[in-house]
């Protein structure tokens, strides 16, 4: 049989095709009912390799540690029904078994091998997108959808998703001109497309429209509110947004009323938590209480190491409340899974976090200096990973190197310089150098965007 874009699968019935090409979709789209759609497969269909390789892969999507045990054993029956199945399906369950194998860059390595000959293969697309998103690969993730973006037409199922995912690809590429033209395209195409809003929402966070990003944002709600737990993801772009033109009382005010979900646990979730709470701290908000609960969700998964991206963030968190043996015990447990990004990068980022969050700054800021041109390999976007520039840039003030967070703060105002917060610091910066007429004109230059 085949899909909704011509390509083979192996099931017992049409029913099972539809139900997965239904799955696909609610996959792509960030969907609540994806779980519920998944399970349509299997009621038409058992024995669908495909639906047992899909369930696998979400178990690791979802990032959590107790969860990869059943990605193992979803790969386990993928495995006895794929042998008659076709060459890319087989490769779909390869790939599968390389994740769970921890081998995130082999099982991308196969997503690529299957999109040279079915570059339709709408599934191993968004897979590919998501293993060259968390590698810190730009560059990987643009080449990739450029590929196969020429089989690709409005006549097929899900063409506005993968502009979606094209438009992305662009921001983080930092062609923002082309991301911005290919998002509104997207979610033109597809209204309900919350990757790409999302897209064109980090354009003009990099741009600091932060104005008009707010808009474009709330314009949408309709079309998003509705999504998964990244709608989360796109409240937590508006609050860094209302932070970025000093309107700390909204930020507050999202993250209790929209962005904080006590029942959750999903990783993007608190890391979305985790990087406001620490933003409002370091431009001098008291966050009050907010931090414990984090914590609590966090201390029990030191010794996942799913993502040091996601680690990080849980560093963070635990030190913000003080459980410095939870803390170390994150630090301490990397060696469990081990790879080369979680022993060059990872552990000593953590030990810098959470040196940080103790006023250690001088050995933060020794630990961040060795891998600070190495921490987009953790992954995450261009955005997100700003949260760890600014901790550098407060580790270096913290230990009285003022040289250096001059230095990075004038680099900073250079590559954005409609930045308020960053012409705010640098202003502060200077004027504990004694630099009273430089630090005069950067905060006058704040205030000016404050006011705009």
């Amino acid at each position: 049989m085949k899909d909704c874009r011509g390509l083979e699968l192996s099931a017992a019935s049409i029913e099972a095709v539809q139900a997965f090409d239904e799955t696909i979709t609610a996959y792509l789209g960030l969907r609540p009912d994806t779980g519920d759609k998944l399970k349509a497969i299997f009621e038409a269909d058992p024995e669908m390799p495909m639906a047992h390789c899909l369930k696998g892969y979400f178990f690791h999507l979802m990032g959590s540690g107790g969860l990869l045990p059943r990605a193992r054993q979803a790969f386990d029956t993928a495995t006895r029904f794929v042998a008659s199945a076709t060459p890319r399906e087989q490769a779909h369950v390869k790939a599968l078994g390389l994740w769970c194998d921890d081998d995130h860059q082999g099982a991308g390595a196969v997503w690529e091998d299957i999109l040279q000959d079915h570059p339709l293969d709408a599934l191993a697309l968004r897979l590919a997108h998501h293993a060259h998103f968390y590698s810190g690969d730009a560059a990987a993730m643009r080449a990739s959808i450029d590929r196969v973006f020429p089989a690709w037409d409005e006549s097929l199922s899900g063409y506005g998703f993968v502009l979606g995912m094209r438009a992305f690809a662009y921001e983080e590429s930092g062609n923002y001109a082309e991301a911005e033209k290919t998002g509104r395209l997207a979610v033109e195409t597809q209204a309900d497309d919350s990757w790409a809003i999302h897209a064109v929402a980090h354009v003009m966070e990099m741009q600091d429209r932060q104005r008009e990003g707010i808009e474009w944002i709330k314009g949408l709600e309709p079309h998003w509110v509705d999504a998964n737990n990244f709608r989360y993801h796109l409240w937590w772009h508006r609050a860094l947004m209302h932070l970025g033109v000093g309107e700390n009382e909204e930020v507050l005010r999202l993250y209790d009323e929209d962005l904080w979900d006590a029942d959750s646990d999903e990783y993007l979730d608190l890391c979305n938590d985790v990087a406001l709470l620490s933003r409002l701290e370091m431009q001098g908000v008291d966050v009050g209480e907010r931090w414990l609960p984090v914590a609590d969700k966090v201390k029990g998964r030191t010794k996942e190491h799913i993502l040091s991206f996601i680690d990080a963030h849980f560093a963070i968190a635990l030190g913000a409340v003080g459980d410095w043996q939870s803390a170390e015990q994150l630090v301490e447990t990397f060696s469990i899974r081990g790879g080369q990004i979680r022993d060059t990068i990872g552990a000593p980022l953590c030990r810098a976090l959470v040196a940080h969050r103790r006023g250690a700054f001088g050995d933060a800021l020794s630990e961040l200096k060795t891998i600070h041109g190495d921490i987009r390999r953790i992954g995450g976007s261009n955005a997100q990973r700003d949260l760890f520039e600014q901790i550098y840039i407060n580790a270096a003030i913290g230990a009285g190197e003022l040289s250096t967070a001059c230095s990075l703060l004038e680099g900073r105002t250079i590559e954005k310089p409609g930045n308020a917060l960053s012409w705010q610091m640098y202003g502060n910066v200077l004027s504990a150098m004694g630099q009273d007429s430089k630090s005069s004109d950067a905060h006058a230059r704040a205030n000016t965007l404050l006011r705009d």
